[in-house]
């Protein structure tokens, strides 16, 4: 117990304050890190869908780019280091615009691909797999991001306010792939600018390099009381995403965007769609499509009270994207904590009290939206419960099947009971997913075999 040495003065701000305690160990239990010095992440367990090589989510043919170095595309609204050369690259603060550019990604050194590919998917990996951030390279900004409360653009912005130069790049990498959808992944409190950049770099691997993947950094701060002011920022920034959606949409060939928000970043997720629902409240849902060509936007963790989300649908959010698909747990102990702290349900819960007839209906009547319950899923209690997007392999076969092969929820092989509004995962999941993308595709079958990297194991 923490005790003041102040006497006769009760601090508001002590530990015996419930909200400080419950802040206190919210910082506890959501994942975070708090350091500036290079950051490296091991490779997230195998997809069960692809463990061992069953379901092969990789090219035949040469991979379009290097996969132990290689440029990840990202976008950030941090503000930049004075030698954006050297770490940190960007800090913990909001920046006055949006800045694009490429981030050298490096796996693990002096391996060849059928190597890599082999450990990657392997279910008992007998060595680490780990990601670290080499450097960056600015290439462009977003001038329509700044606001009349801005600063003069720093002397470190490029001369591409346009942002050209990035989108560029974004339109190498569907031709390169063959695949003209673009996949943005928004991370949650706390973290670092290297932390959304590795967990793009894990999920675009295991998607097989398709497309172009973007890590959306926003100013997060990894302080453990950090979490409120974290959320505030979440919020205010939502419309700078909003910003760089309608660019994507306007200056790339793309032809589908499709978003991953985890946790506190759901907010600026359902903040941006929000805002884009009633700009365009007078517009055709055929306008909406053509012009935004916002595809699967997928919320896990959603740090956001329900009350929230609803005014974000009662605005007409579910218009602009093809479909919604909200992850929930009753196992996720971040969100518990969350709870308490705003003494407000959370999106990411899965709730246990009976549902207004009202929302009952609303559900049954906008099929765009799916709600999908992970608590039985295998690893999705695992650590705090709150980052199964990676940590469980059913979890993460789960969205990696619906972004690769737009597959709805029974496709997939989750079920759904009549009178029930949300889907779950049966026990013969992995098994109904492997059949369905086998018959899709013969050519996914896996020609790895045995999913033991250490070939002196079974000795």
């Amino acid at each position: 117990m923490l005790v003041t040495k102040t006497r006769g003065v009760r601090d508001p701000a002590s530990v015996n304050d419930p909200r400080l305690l419950g802040l206190l160990l919210l910082a506890a239990v959501i994942t975070g890190c708090s350091s500036t010095g290079p950051r490296t992440i091991n490779l997230m367990p195998a997809p069960t869908v692809f463990a061992d090589g069953a379901i092969d989510p990789f090219p035949k043919a040469q991979l379009p780019l290097s996969h132990n170095d290689y440029g990840l595309l990202y976008a950030t609204d941090r503000k930049p280091t004075e030698d954006i050369s050297e770490r940190p690259f960007y800090l913990n603060e909001a920046g006055l615009i949006v800045r694009l550019g490429q981030a050298r990604i490096q796996a693990v050194e002096e391996l060849d691909w059928e190597e890599a590919r082999r450990i990657s998917l392997s279910t008992e990996r007998t060595s680490d797999y780990p990601l670290k951030v080499l450097s960056v390279d600015e290439t462009s900004v977003l001038g329509s991001t700044y606001t009349f409360l801005s600063r003069i653009p720093e002397a470190s912005v490029k001369s591409d306010p346009t942002g050209e130069v990035f989108a560029a790049l974004v339109d190498e990498r569907l031709a390169a792939s063959g695949v003209k959808d673009v996949y943005i992944y928004v991370h949650g409190y706390r973290v670092i600018f290297d932390d959304p950049l590795l967990i793009s770099a894990e999920l675009w691997h295991f998607l097989g390099y398709r497309g172009a993947f973007i890590a959306y950094a926003w100013p997060s701060t990894p302080r453990a009381l950090a979490y409120l002011s974290d959320l505030e920022t979440a919020s205010a920034m939502a419309r700078k995403l909003r910003l760089f959606l309608a660019y994507l949409s306007e200056k790339t060939q793309v032809e589908r965007i499709h978003i991953i928000g985890f946790s506190a970043g759901s907010r600026l997720v359902i903040g941006a769609l929000e805002q884009l629902a009633l700009l365009n409240a007078d517009a055709t849902d055929e306008s909406i499509r053509k012009d935004l060509r916002i595809g699967n936007v997928i919320i896990v963790g959603g740090d956001i009270s329900r009350e929230g989300f609803g005014i974000a649908l009662t605005d007409g959010m579910l218009r602009i994207p093809e479909r919604t698909i909200v992850y929930v747990s009753s196992a996720d102990r971040a969100l518990v904590w969350a709870r308490r702290i705003f003494r407000r349900p959370r999106l990411g819960e899965m709730w246990a009290e009976e549902l207004p007839p009202r929302t009952v209906e609303f559900l049954r009547t906008n099929p765009s939206l799916e709600l999908i319950d992970v608590t039985e899923a295998a690893g999705s209690t695992t650590g705090n419960g709150h980052a199964y997007f990676r940590q469980s392999p059913w979890v993460s076969s789960d969205i990696l099947a619906l972004l690769a092969f737009d597959l709805d929820p029974a496709q997939r092989g989750l079920e759904k009971e009549t009178d029930l509004l949300v889907w779950r995962f049966p026990p013969d999941y992995i098994e109904r997913l492997q059949n369905t993308l086998m018959e899709l595709n013969p050519d996914l079958a896996g020609e790895i075999g045995s999913g033991n990297d250490n070939p002196e194991a079974d000795d």
